[in-house]
């Protein structure tokens, strides 16, 4: 799986990318967006259980809008069953859940980690209870920045493992421990263009949730195309 490290500026064209794929079928892209909302909003209602299963199947779903948009960007024709595809062939199937459970696993263990920081922070400001208020709080806030700078960290790690590793999975056929590494060196040699990436899509949220979110049924799949189209640029066919 080899890659190539893009221009700054396609970190902003990738977005004009995901626009003219969105352009292409609006009307099955919004579908789609409403369909994952009633989707996460069904199992997030079982207890435990629904938001362990969504947390395990969204990589499969991911997968489903990303093949969409290369339907799209290669000129065919985008169907309501692409959402679930990668479900249906075996070996997919198992790669997709692989990832979906690395994932699940790695964010029960950050926060375990974090509880016991923050843990730690609080039995830090009980020992400093007999030093007044101050120490308290200066005990707790210690804990806790170390938390939230560990919540950064493993975050920005984890988001840089599992960006294309879907798309590999989907689109060359990648084991999915090879998929997260070669995810992982192509964020690291695209950090650039994929920072602005990001600093666009902030800017962008807060503008789409403006009108009571509805702008999000946009941006959402303009987003899911440019970060298909930004797997092209750095992982190009071979050929």
């Amino acid at each position: 799986m080899q890659t190539q490290s893009v221009d700054f500026g396609k970190g902003l064209a990738w977005y004009g990318g995901g626009w003219e794929i969105f352009k292409r079928n609006p009307g099955m892209w919004i579908v789609f967006m409403i369909l994952l909302f009633v989707i996460a909003v069904i199992l997030n209602l079982v207890p435990v259980l629904g938001s362990l299963l969504f947390a395990l199947i969204m990589p499969g779903l991911f997968g489903g809008v990303l093949y969409s948009a290369r339907e799209l960007s290669e000129q065919r024709e985008m169907d309501i069953n692409h959402l679930f595809i990668a479900f249906k062939e075996t070996g997919t199937r198992n790669s997709v859940l692989v990832l979906g459970a690395v994932m699940l696993g790695v964010n029960i263990l950050f926060m375990l980690i974090t509880l016991v920081l923050i843990g730690g922070g609080m039995g830090m400001a009980g020992m400093m209870g007999e030093g007044g208020h101050d120490m308290m709080t200066a005990g707790l806030g210690v804990g806790m920045l170390l938390a939230l700078l560990l919540m950064s960290v493993i975050g920005l790690l984890l988001a840089m493992a599992f960006f294309y590793a879907v798309p590999l999975v989907m689109f060359a056929a990648a084991q999915p421990v090879a998929a997260m590494k070669s995810s992982f060196a192509a964020c690291l040699a695209n950090i650039l263009p994929l920072l602005l990436f990001g600093v666009v899509y902030i800017v962008l949220a807060a503008i789409a949730v403006i009108p009571f979110g509805l702008g999000l049924l946009v941006l959402l799949p303009v987003t899911f195309g440019a970060v298909y189209a930004s797997y092209r640029d750095v992982f190009p066919p071979a050929g």
